[in-house]
């Protein structure tokens, strides 16, 4: 794979960043011992060694240097998902929001070493039956002044995937007390004398971050009795944009993410996004070949840990399309053959 697509993956990773520095925990609830009780996390707070550019781009300081910590305080819930009227099942999932601010900010010029932020995080699974999820959504808001950025991520399953309770077995081995994560980016979880969650590891790029002590990740997670799904406004729905304008500028916002896929030829189709209303400053779109082996998977051990959902797509053959707004929103749809939107990716700062 050439540099281009690596540099796609650490940024698909990143996008959900949210995912790793808080929800490495949360959706899953985990039997307490009684069959009327489960446990969720309510509370996540701790530090983070953003010790790799990849880490910092994602909070929009990519030209600091490494190594700039974040202290999150993030509360944690349930939810459902009400309006959704395509929809086999209301999705479930979690929201977690609350405040990451970054201290220690070097090498980025004179006047800013400190950045207050806050962190709103939704993510949504259908499942269509039994252990088998359909659809996901993912919206990621970070709110930092001029470092702010918007990211929306769905993703239709054909066929459905399998997302079985114990999932984690494969990816973890316990060792001392807890769990160890058998390949990737190093994760240590415990459980402590309270119920809470004390959670290690390393960023999924960083390469000095070999296990305790050097984690880049040190995070612990409050857990309660599980309360009832809090219904929340469901995602708006992506929508073909009917193209007037006859411009023939290359869409650049979203180039990152272009690099995962094996493109071919451009062709004529319209673009995909969540927002249909907005002035269009540059489209296109391209054929996929559906034999690049890529496997997008982000986070997949961060978020297998504790029963969180982890998720991963697989690129096929179709339609790969892109269009920016004249207000900074990015929009990327993969289509598959039969013009059904399998993947949308959107980033707006």
């Amino acid at each position: 794979m050439g540099e281009k697509a690596e540099q796609g993956i650490f940024q698909v990773e990143y996008i959900v960043l949210g995912l790793v520095v808080l929800a490495i925990i949360s959706i899953g609830v985990e039997p307490t011992g009684n069959e009327t009780e489960n446990l969720e996390v309510t509370h996540i707070s701790g530090t983070i060694s953003l010790s790799t550019q990849s880490s910092l781009e994602a909070f929009g300081l990519g030209e600091f240097d490494p190594y700039a910590d974040a202290e999150v305080e993030l509360d944690s819930s349930g939810v459902i998902s009400d309006g959704c009227v395509t929809c086999v099942t209301p999705p479930v999932g979690i929201h977690i929001n609350g405040t990451v601010n970054i201290s220690n900010l070097t090498g980025g010029g004179p006047g800013l070493g400190y950045v207050e932020g806050t962190l709103d995080l939704v993510y949504l699974r259908e499942f269509v039956s039994d252990g088998f999820i359909g659809r996901e959504w993912l919206t990621v808001d970070w709110g930092a002044g001029d470092q702010s950025r918007h990211w929306q991520i769905f993703m239709l399953h054909s066929p459905p995937r399998w997302s079985p309770d114990n999932r984690d077995l494969a990816a973890f081995v316990p060792v001392d007390g807890g769990k160890e994560s058998r390949t990737g980016p190093w994760l240590f979880v415990d459980v402590m004398i309270d119920q809470a969650l004390n959670v290690q590891g390393c960023l999924p790029d960083s390469s000095r971050c070999v296990g305790s002590p050097s984690s880049d990740i040190k995070l612990e997670a409050t857990r309660n009795i599980a309360s009832p799904l809090k219904s929340i406004q469901h995602p708006p729905e992506w929508v073909q944009i009917e193209v007037i304008s006859t411009n023939n500028n290359s869409p650049t916002i979203m180039s990152d993410i272009r690099g995962l896929m094996e493109l071919g030829e451009q062709v004529n189709s319209s673009p995909w996004c969540h927002e249909a209303n907005q002035e269009i400053v540059a489209f296109q779109s391209w054929n996929v070949s559906a034999n690049n082996g890529i496997v997008i998977s982000p986070m997949s051990t961060w978020l297998d840990a504790l029963t969180l959902p982890s998720t991963s797509f697989t690129p096929a053959g179709g339609t790969w399309s892109e269009v920016d707004t004249v207000n900074n929103l990015g929009c990327a749809a993969l289509l598959n053959d039969d013009g059904i939107l399998r993947l949308g990716v959107s980033f707006q700062t």
